[in-house]
């Protein structure tokens, strides 16, 4: 009997199988003792688009409760530049609210302290009362808020200059011990950094959600299938690291639809284009149509370029390459280079200095030759 899809590549899901990560749980349940001996030293957990950011922080939400510490997890939603400060405070202490079963339904007055007026100084006032009274009601030794996606803080960015002034406030260290992990994107958390100098000097701790490893894909996508009636050949989950480089999400999304092509409990490489395809199209929606629409007219035949040859490329041989042989066309020779710098700061190339440029996710290339290019 084959078991329904056991992958989870939706959004915010946790994966049936937590693979990899063994470094970072460390470093934090490190971070937790210390936290609760000494005192907290709030962390921020780096990573881009579909890197498992969120399942990371369940794991630390997991983790503060088996060593009996409550914990909330709190997703933050986009804000538009019509939002004020005290906006984004408020969804925090709502979330906060709703994440701590230990607060009941009386306690849960601790919203009314926030009053109407959005001024900057109420807001951080206001947080600071919050966060006080909460400690009361909680009871506990050490408390955890995990706050995910804060880049979406970015309309209202000086919502994380007040979190860094609240929780360095005498009154809170003082009289609770909060431990605040936050999460990212690397670009989101320098844009904070760079409107508000202090902050990158408070939160000094970060982690990296990095890829996953080989062996640590391998190990998930395994357990991921045991016990479910169905076998991926050798030969194709060696094709899912190598087209995925160990992503989270790209892993899971390219599993379940390779999942779905099983004849009698087997997938074999007679499935894999079409999966593959299916895969490329869904992450073309989520996330990759997006990402291309950053690039001008000029600089998506660069990208094209660099996703058919699979290779790093130097300016002197895209400049050859626009002059002679096949891609011989008319094209401004002289800015090359500049509409190269401007593919790496948008964040669509990466540049190796003995190498020349490349798209640094497989999945992407193939998403501009495969499907793009229809």
């Amino acid at each position: 009997m084959i078991s329904p899809n056991p992958f989870t590549p939706q959004s915010g899901w946790e994966p049936k199988i937590f693979g990899g990560r063994n470094p970072e749980l460390e470093i934090f349940k490190s971070n937790l003792d210390d936290a609760a001996s000494v005192r907290p030293s709030h962390l921020v957990v780096l990573g881009e688009w579909g890197a498992g950011k969120t399942s990371l922080l369940k794991q630390f939400k997991r983790i503060s409760q088996e060593n009996g510490f409550p914990a909330a997890f709190c997703g933050i939603s986009r804000f538009t530049e019509k939002n004020k400060a005290l906006d984004a405070i408020h969804l925090i202490a709502e979330e906060m609210v709703l994440g701590f079963p230990e607060v009941d339904a009386a306690r849960k007055g601790l919203l009314d302290l926030f009053a109407k007026r959005k001024s900057l100084s109420n807001a951080q006032v206001q947080f600071t009362k919050f966060l006080l009274e909460l400690w009361k009601a909680l009871d506990t030794k050490l408390a955890v808020v995990l706050l995910d996606d804060a880049q979406n803080f970015m309309e209202v960015s000086n919502t994380v200059d007040i979190l860094r002034a609240v929780l360095s406030s005498d009154d809170i260290i003082k009289e609770t011990r909060f431990l605040f992990i936050l999460s990212s994107t690397p670009a989101g958390w320098a844009s904070f950094i760079d409107k508000h100098d202090p902050v990158g000097r408070f939160f000094r701790k970060r982690l990296s959600a990095e890829n996953l490893k080989e062996t640590e894909a391998m190990a998930t996508i395994d357990m991921t299938l045991k016990g479910t009636g169905v076998v991926f050949e050798d030969s194709v989950r060696k094709n899912i690291f190598e087209y995925t480089g160990g992503h989270p999400y790209e892993v899971q999304l390219l599993a379940s639809h390779l999942y779905d092509s099983q004849i009698e409990g087997e997938v074999s490489l007679r499935a894999w284009d079409s999966a593959l395809n299916k895969t490329l199209k869904e992450l073309g929606r989520d996330y990759f149509e997006y990402l291309l629409s950053k690039a001008s007219d000029r600089e998506k035949d660069l990208l094209r370029i660099l996703a058919e040859e699979k290779k790093p490329i130097t300016i002197r041989d895209f400049t050859t390459m626009m002059i002679v042989g096949k891609r011989a066309k008319k094209f401004p020779i002289a800015n090359i280079k500049n509409f190269l710098y401007r593919l790496e700061v948008k964040g669509l190339v990466k540049r190796s200095e003995a190498n020349g440029f490349y798209i640094p996710d497989q999945m992407f290339s193939e998403f501009i030759t495969r499907i793009a290019s229809e």
